[in-house]
């Protein structure tokens, strides 16, 4: 008699099925709905703020270049994000003042600029740093963590007037940790700088929902409306 097994074909659906829900998990999902958002905004995010704090290339080179008759000409070109942790924080930004901070429209009622302020990423020792190193680093190659990773993040937002001039500033903090194994080194760098940056952004969108001079703008911008 001829055996079927159907643990293959199992385990094959079960992997094809937990695939495809955590490819539906977008990385731009935030802890939070807001329950208004503020009038249309001209968006602004400072890319050169980025640039400095995750102490990436991305400055204006002016060339001066000789053509016919002796006559100057200038050549300005400017370098790109290297660093994927910096276009991530752009990305995410971006997502986040205009998909759910500020209502889309052509007329604008003032601007808010965003920007990544602080950036700090460290390890620091826990309890399987010691016991790597009673083991003489045997623990390492057995997989025992041997030191915490931590991540910061500070966002800032800027809000200014239809004249230009500043309303308010908010700023909000997060924080991630991982454990750190010799088979994990590289691997979680990313996702958890994303997490920092979710629970900083989730920070930043508290503080600004609750601000009465925001609020204000949000109210006198929908009797306008009416």
């Amino acid at each position: 008699m001829k055996k079927t097994y159907y643990i293959p074909a199992t385990l094959f659906f079960l992997i094809s099925t937990t695939t495809l829900l955590f490819a539906q998990n977008s990385v731009y999902n935030f802890p939070f709905e807001n329950s208004y958002k503020l009038p249309p905004m001209e968006t602004l995010i400072n890319t050169d703020e980025i640039s400095a704090t995750y102490q990436t290339i991305g400055n204006l080179y002016t060339t001066e270049i000789i053509g016919l008759g002796d006559e100057t000409m200038e050549q300005t070109s400017s370098t790109y994000f290297s660093d994927v942790k910096a276009m991530d924080a752009i990305r995410f930004l971006e997502f986040y003042i205009q998909e759910q901070l500020v209502t889309p429209g052509d007329e604008t009622n003032g601007a808010v600029e965003m920007s990544i302020i602080y950036f700090n990423s460290k390890s620091r020792a826990n309890v399987g740093t010691a016991l790597t190193i009673l083991t003489l680093g045997i623990g390492a190659l057995l997989g025992i963590p041997f030191s915490t990773s931590i991540t910061d993040v500070e966002v800032q937002a800027t809000f200014f007037d239809d004249s230009n001039q500043l309303l308010i500033t908010h700023r909000g903090t997060g924080r991630a940790k991982v454990i750190e194994t010799l088979y994990n080194l590289n691997n979680d760098k990313r996702t958890q700088h994303q997490k920092a940056l979710r629970r900083a952004i989730s920070d930043l969108n508290e503080k600004i929902m609750i601000d009465p001079t925001l609020r204000q703008v949000s109210a006198s911008s929908a009797v306008l409306e009416q």
